[in-house]
């Protein structure tokens, strides 16, 4: 009773030193970076959540004109400094790792994952580590500790921001790139009929990085695209998902919801992915309990 007591007021206090921020990051439809320390109530405490894949884990829905601020939500930014999550997350101002930097980032389903599973667990406290980028393929996701690669950069971003927490899961969405017909980008490897095989590998050697074997992971299927003479595999790569199982592992499916352009989900869609990432998650919660 004392310790909720007291951290209601540290948390009060820290409200109302960024009151100002909040409200006027509320109206803005790209809101400013709020970069802040860590309360100290907080830190140590953070449940800390990768985020993997391509561009739609990065967002590119548009942003909408109102962003709720919550104080429990943190994001490990690109510039390696914390901040309060708000989209885009994976802003790319003061970009460190240059191997994953989006140019364009929209809106995407991490803040709405967080602020779902905060609506069942109001005690945890989350960070959001952005680690995609747009048009990777599950190839370049693969075990290579080199931090210009994708996979090196993102444990490099994992271990910095674990100083505040500890891992509690990752979110992973990609697999519209290996869809696509491979004559269009000659120079790339493409893996439509190995996607399973080589995504249960990126799982295996990132757990065992983090020697985390138990590490909750939800990932999500492609969903649907307009242009199918692009994207000749794309039912392969359904099914090669479709087939893939693991220890605390959860796919959440997207086919039913709308796109903005041909492979881009639009704002509401991404809201509901969100929403199913964090189900799926807090399903899997039990996994990372001792």
């Amino acid at each position: 009773m004392i310790l909720s007591l007291l951290l209601g007021i540290i948390l009060g206090v820290f409200l109302h030193k960024y009151r100002n921020i909040f409200k006027a990051t509320n109206n803005l439809a790209t809101p400013q970076i709020l970069e802040i320390d860590i309360p100290l109530a907080f830190q140590g405490k953070l449940q800390l959540f990768i985020l993997a894949g391509q561009s739609n884990m990065s967002g590119r829905a548009e942003l909408p004109a109102n962003q709720p601020i919550n104080p429990r939500i943190f994001t490990f930014g690109n510039d390696y400094h914390w901040k309060i999550a708000v989209e885009p997350v994976d802003d790319s101002t003061g970009q460190v790792d240059a191997v994953s930097a989006e140019p364009d980032p929209g809106f995407g389903p991490s803040v709405v994952f967080a602020t779902t599973v905060l609506e069942k667990k109001p005690d945890m406290v989350i960070g959001l580590i952005p680690c995609a980028i747009g048009g990777s393929t599950i190839q370049e996701w693969q075990r290579n500790l080199s931090d210009r690669t994708l996979y090196g950069s993102c444990l490099k971003r994992i271990r910095a921001a674990s100083v505040m927490g500890q891992v509690a899961g990752v979110l992973f969405f990609q697999g519209e790139t290996d869809a696509d017909d491979p004559a269009l980008y000659p120079e790339t490897v493409f893996s439509p009929n190995e996607w399973s095989i080589k995504f249960l590998k990126f799982i295996n050697d990132l757990r065992n990085d983090l020697n985390i074997y138990d590490l909750p992971i939800v990932f999500a299927e492609i969903g649907t695209n307009t242009d199918p003479k692009r994207s000749i595999n794309w039912q392969i790569v359904q099914q090669q998902q479709q087939m893939t199982t693991a220890h605390c592992l959860a796919m959440i499916t997207t086919r039913d919801l709308s796109l903005q352009d041909f492979v881009h989900f639009n704002t509401e869609s991404q809201r509901i992915i969100g929403q199913r990432f964090a189900k799926a998650f807090l399903d899997l919660s039990f996994c990372n309990q001792k």
